[in-house]
């Protein structure tokens, strides 16, 4: 009999991840996101809110993001089939959002619900993730704050945002594995979150790069990071305003040019100009 081996090249999965990884954005964010407040390295957080460097990833984490993101809508069906109430998005259909430091910080929240087991009546925000086995394991075997201190900061953030009245958050995540549900309830710590959010602030405003974790290239942290190359090489950082030391933060969540006082679209802070210079 006659075998046939369809694809042995892998010439489709290779064009499914071409096409995705082409069809990518640039990933800048026009804010500082809640998501990364909580991260160990503050030089990190700076260079990714200034716009420090392309990143591009590769098509198949490009669909591991997305799977992500899929997987919100089956942690809300799941909750809602255990009879809890959840909202997930305004009545226009936008995520719940967040806003810090007149705009400069944010974040958009995966929902809130009522009727947890365990405290039915109180409101809980909701936060999200997807682990591969051995994050998902690290987790349950030390807990949220000690595991994931980021998403921990990340929760504080959106309680805070949210209102007096957000006092608990329920943590869900997700062993992409073998589906594997793990879920931990949150209290608000105004302390912790005042704390991030002083962080925060003062890498809005600081204007040159703060200390790195780090002085050696080869540390776990620093060899993984997406700005190893700015940090510990010397690459220069990408030409964008946000990097410029013209650029001015006049409030609102907006950028303008300290030389010509011209208030800065994104597309302009993007591009840059002739006149740029590096901070």
């Amino acid at each position: 009999m006659t075998q046939f081996v369809f694809d042995p090249d892998g010439e489709v999965a290779r064009s499914i991840d071409d096409k995705r990884a082409s069809d990518q954005g640039d990933g800048h964010r026009p804010h500082l996101g809640c998501s990364i407040i909580g991260r160990e390295c503050a030089r990190e957080i700076w260079y990714s809110f200034r716009w420090s460097s392309q990143v591009q990833w590769s098509g198949r984490m490009l669909r591991l993001f997305d799977r992500g993101q899929r997987e919100e809508d089956v942690f809300v069906s799941l909750l809602r089939s255990i009879g809890c109430e959840v909202w997930d998005h305004t009545p226009k259909g936008d995520q719940y959002r967040v806003s810090f430091a007149d705009g400069y910080i944010g974040g958009s929240v995966d929902g809130v619900a009522k009727g947890i087991p365990g405290a039915p009546d109180t409101p809980h925000l909701l936060e999200f993730k997807t682990h591969n086995d051995k994050s998902f394991k690290d987790l349950k075997k030390k807990g949220l704050i000690e595991s994931k201190p980021a998403h921990y900061a990340q929760m504080q953030m959106y309680m805070k945002g949210l209102g007096l009245k957000m006092t608990r958050g329920l943590y869900m995540a997700l062993n992409k594995n073998n589906e594997e549900i793990y879920t931990e309830r949150v209290s608000y710590d105004a302390n912790v979150a005042k704390e991030y959010l002083g962080r925060g602030i003062d890498i809005v405003e600081s204007r040159v790069p703060l200390p790195k974790i780090s002085n050696r290239p080869d540390w776990y942290q620093c060899k993984w990071c997406n700005f190893s190359a700015q940090c510990h090489k010397g690459l220069p950082l990408s030409k964008n305003c946000r990097t410029c030391e013209y650029v001015q933060l006049p409030g609102a969540g907006k950028w303008s040019c300290g030389r010509t006082n011209k208030e800065l679209s994104a597309t302009e802070q993007k591009n840059g100009c002739e006149e740029w210079k590096s901070v």
